[in-house]
């Protein structure tokens, strides 16, 4: 998700969230014949705490982030497959990188089926 001023269209922040499928059993040895040991599944419980956890860090960003001043506007990037199907509404765009930026990387979570990675990035102050 970017965050950009309305008026300049400049990119303030940029939040990512990687997600990615984790591996396991067949897929994560390839030919190995030797299959590694199966990650036991998650509680619900635990899941959840490491939610809120990335919650509680991303409501905290407040303290170190810049205010942001004037009109603002978001707008979502997804990036998929090159083969993966995708709405005609959607259309393509840059990547939107800040340049001169500050970058912070907050905790990650896994569901033992996907893995997420959390990352924070703004406009330096001058």
């Amino acid at each position: 998700m970017v965050i950009t001023q309305v008026d300049t269209e400049e990119v303030l922040e940029r939040w990512q969230f990687d997600i990615q499928c984790e591996k396991t059993g067949k897929e994560a040895t390839g030919n190995n014949k030797q299959q590694p040991k199966k990650k036991p599944p998650k509680s619900k419980k635990d899941i959840q705490r490491e939610i809120r956890d990335v919650i509680r860090q991303i409501t905290a960003s407040v303290t170190f982030l810049p205010l942001l001043e004037g009109q603002c506007a978001f707008d979502l990037l997804v990036y998929t497959n090159i083969d993966q199907d995708i709405p005609d509404s959607w259309e393509e765009s840059q990547a939107r990188i800040i340049a001169k930026s500050e970058e912070v990387r907050l905790r990650s979570f896994s569901t033992t089926i996907h893995k997420v990675d959390t990352m924070v990035s703004y406009k330096a102050e001058d």
